[in-house]
């Protein structure tokens, strides 16, 4: 599946514009009426049948404001009355919704209709437990028997037969999603980076993120001073200049604009004086970037022995909130980037107030009718953070560490935190002639963060068109 252009997505979009633009005009009537107006009854449903799928569409919504299905008390509130409380990413930062979730079987080797019942019969000859037999014609495969080693699947000549995983727990790094005894997914929030691909791999759209985007709509309605530091990949969402960006978000109610390029350009900087310290001795372990919240949390929850190695300079988005936040010390500063792991970040970060993402970015604009291109340019910096604005795409914080070094490096890039990839690493690890490792999560950086809008590709073609 596509991740971020899906109907799952879209609907996840449709509810984060509805209920911005309600919460933006007071109007608690049309919160209330979201489920009915994107499933009206004469749609065909999704799922079993219109009702099912409105009662999905309340929790998402619940979801999206920080209420979970078990904190609904009573079934007749209104959905109106979470929107005038909401909680943010207090609770929770992705939800598992029951009503939603599939209850997907177990992950297994099946046999489709491309089996031939041929004569030779790889599968059947090669599988080390008997688990397969002919029947009318086809091959079948005994669960109970089953190891799933998968020789059966590398043995067929007719590729007939594959691996049927769950879609959340297939792609998850750190294994922290698994179901339940009642057939549930459930996240393990000691076990969790926030990686967001379990929300991106779910096809039933079960797997909701919460919004700060409700309390900045009140701070909005209330007239307070907002700063928004918004990191270097917005470049690859909207095809205007970045100029434009900015005053677009200003557009919605943010009384200034900040760019995290800046605080990256102080990162770099910082790494280098690290790495060219750790590089005096005769022997080093290689130094670690340690931009990406989520890669932090891998070490933090799976690597602890490599923690030392992780750098010590703040992330981007820290230095860029500190900078704002003594510049403009009455404001609310709010992050807007491309995941939900920087939300982990923020709560733990006295500079900075919230943070949404570019999915919620675009829901902001689409809900205050604001259009980009009719935008006049807004500068945010006496001078262009070029260095800075490279950080938004895998090998980004490589160059710049590179650029500044004055001697060649050995670097490791690891681009997407997968299982494979960090067996991999580790083993670069062990080995010791890494320099600098730069490790982002998401599979071309940030320009392919879980809450981004278009794909890394796309991203990557709309920065060099206008290069």
């Amino acid at each position: 599946m596509t991740p971020n252009k899906n109907n799952a997505s879209i609907i996840r979009k449709d509810l984060l514009i509805r209920l911005t633009r309600a919460l933006l005009q007071q109007n608690a009537d049309s919160i209330d009426r979201i489920p009915i107006l994107i499933k009206p009854r004469e749609r065909d449903p999704w799922r079993c049948c219109v009702y099912k799928d409105r009662a999905v569409l309340k929790y998402k919504v619940m979801s999206i404001l920080g209420y979970a299905e078990c904190d609904e008390v009573d079934e007749l509130t209104p959905l109106s009355w979470y929107g005038a409380h909401p909680l943010g990413h207090q609770q929770f930062y992705l939800n598992v919704i029951p009503e939603s979730c599939s209850h997907c079987p177990a992950g297994s080797y099946v046999v489709t209709n491309l089996c031939r019942s041929c004569e030779a019969r790889p599968c059947q000859m090669n599988c080390p437990k008997d688990a397969i037999t002919f029947k009318n014609g086809k091959a079948e495969i005994n669960s109970e028997l089953c190891i799933n080693c998968g020789k059966c699947m590398r043995e067929c000549p007719y590729n007939a037969i594959h691996f049927q995983p769950r879609p959340c727990e297939d792609v998850c790094p750190v294994n922290a999603i698994s179901q339940t005894p009642d057939g549930n997914e459930e996240i393990d929030k000691e076990k969790c980076i926030l990686c967001g691909k379990c929300m991106q791999a779910c096809p039933f759209g079960a797997i909701i993120p919460s919004s700060d985007l409700p309390q900045l709509v009140q701070h909005i309605n209330a007239g307070d001073e907002l700063v928004a530091i918004v990191a270097p990949a917005v470049d690859g969402q909207f095809r205007e200049s970045l100029e434009q960006i900015y005053s677009g978000i200003k557009a919605c109610g943010f009384t200034h604009v900040y760019e995290v390029a800046e605080g990256a350009e102080q990162t770099a900087l910082h790494e280098t004086d690290e790495l060219t310290m750790l590089m005096q001795q005769k022997e080093h372990p290689g130094l670690m970037s340690s931009c990406c919240p989520a890669w932090v949390n891998y070490v933090k929850k799976n690597q602890p022995s490599w923690r030392s190695s992780v750098s010590h300079t703040a992330s981007p988005m820290a230095i860029s909130a500190q900078m704002a936040k003594e510049k403009y010390p009455n404001a609310y500063v709010v992050f807007v980037g491309p995941c939900i792991a920087k939300k982990a970040e923020v709560s733990s970060n006295e500079h900075v107030d919230y943070a949404i993402s570019f999915e919620e970015l675009g829901a902001f604009l689409v809900a205050n009718d604001v259009e980009i291109a009719d935008m006049e340019g807004y500068s945010t910096a006496p001078y262009v953070p070029d260095v800075g604005r490279g950080f938004a795409g895998a090998g980004g914080v490589a160059a710049a560490i590179s650029k500044k070094m004055a001697q060649d490096l050995t670097i490791y890039t690891l681009d997407g935190i997968t299982k494979p990839a960090m067996r991999q690493m580790s083993r670069a690890v062990k080995e010791g002639k890494t320099d600098f490792f730069e490790v982002m999560c998401c599979e071309g950086g940030c320009l392919g963060g879980c809450q981004t809008l278009t794909s890394v590709a796309e991203a990557q073609r709309i920065i060099n068109s206008k290069t």
